[in-house]
């Protein structure tokens, strides 16, 4: 394996930052009780198993970006409909 590039750093460290969000984001409409609990259970596991993947696969900047900004947008969305 070859040195990772610094631009494969850092998109890795952005998606990870997207998933640090998304996981604040879950807790706290959680917390604040803007959406039932089986909600935030599947979004917490949810999130678990694209932390693996992505740690797994860090190197593959794309896919991982677009999954873990995807992931974000099925919170907001799922959690605009569920809050209703």
């Amino acid at each position: 394996m070859s040195e990772p590039s610094p631009r494969q750093v850092l998109y890795a460290l952005v998606a990870a930052g997207f998933l640090a969000v998304v996981a604040i984001l879950i807790v706290g409409a959680a917390i604040a009780g803007l959406v039932p609990p089986w909600w935030s259970m599947v979004m917490a596991a949810g999130l678990v198993l694209i932390g693996i993947w992505s740690g797994l696969n860090w190197r593959e900047t794309a896919p991982v970006l677009l999954v873990s900004i995807g992931y974000l947008v099925i919170w907001m969305i799922g959690t605009l409909i569920l809050a209703i």
